[in-house]
């Protein structure tokens, strides 16, 4: 399934950092947001307007419509029916640590990349 989705979205070594978990151990270990209410919250909608007219790196409009270009043509059933609504998160570890943890509230609701990474970097130094 996620080399299927490496492949779909244009991605090399996909398989060197995306982790594809089918069995749902980490979402349920990491108590990761799920259900219908997730998909219908307000935050969905304030995400979009800020990376629609916000004024930072994570405001493009070009770049969103880039990804979602790519997801136009997707078709993925997760292979159990309750996966289709968990959403995601963000984690940054220092060995068995966490040291940045961000649950998705709902579609969209990403930790801040530039953020996430810089604080790994920072880190690792």
């Amino acid at each position: 399934v996620g080399m299927k989705l490496c492949e779909h979205l244009g991605l090399e070594d996909g398989e060197k950092w995306i982790f594809a978990d089918i069995e749902n151990e980490s979402y349920d270990k990491l108590e990761l947001n799920r259900g219908w209410d997730t998909m219908i919250r307000p935050a969905t909608a304030f995400r979009f307007r800020d990376r629609i007219f916000g004024n930072n790196e994570s405001s493009n409009l070009d770049q969103l419509f880039e990804v979602l270009g790519k997801w136009k043509d997707a078709v993925y059933v997760p292979p159990k029916g309750d996966q289709a609504t968990n959403q995601g998160g963000t984690f940054v570890f220092d060995g068995d640590r966490v040291v940045f943890a961000h649950y998705d509230e709902s579609p969209g609701t990403h930790a801040d990349t530039y953020e996430t990474i810089k604080l790994a970097l920072d880190i690792a130094t």
